[in-house]
């Protein structure tokens, strides 16, 4: 899936004909190379996403100012970026966070038939310390309404 994504994103990148307009090359190149981690070659995407982000701005530019099909016609692509600090809990167990402000600092997975209705301490459902992500932002992404994945950043 995540090749298909990487081809599908790169022939969409480089049959575009109005990028230069509204987003920059390295701005566009973001979309490719966010999902593989910013391998080498993506030194100008990995620059300019960085910038964005200090600058407040959205790490992505628009998925409409990057790409054309290859007639010129106009794709339809979205994203979501969110933010996921633990890991998911293995099945039949749910997370509960405790939240200091708006960041959860702890997360346990509890059973799911007994878990409580928000974080506790001591509790006899049995549960499990949940797993801190090493990068927690994410963005989901989708072409002319086909899902492409969610990718950590």
């Amino acid at each position: 899936m995540r090749t298909f994504a990487l081809i599908l994103m790169a022939s969409l990148l480089f049959f575009h004909s109005n990028a230069a307009k509204a987003s920059s090359q390295d701005a566009c190149a973001i979309w490719i190379c966010l999902p593989g981690g910013f391998p080498s070659g993506c030194a100008g995407a990995y620059s300019e996403f960085k910038k964005r982000i200090k600058k407040g701005r959205d790490p992505l530019p628009k998925l409409s100012s990057c790409t054309t099909g290859p007639n010129g016609e106009r794709v339809d692509g979205h994203y979501q970026l969110g933010y996921e600090r633990f890991e998911p809990c293995e099945d039949g167990f749910v997370l509960r966070e405790r939240r200091q402000g708006y960041r959860a600092t702890e997360g346990v997975c509890y059973r799911t038939h007994c878990a409580p209705s928000q974080f506790q301490e001591n509790n006899i459902c049995e549960n499990y310390q949940a797993i801190l992500r090493p990068k927690p932002q994410y963005v989901k992404m989708w072409v002319n309404g086909e899902y492409l994945g969610q990718y950590f950043y």
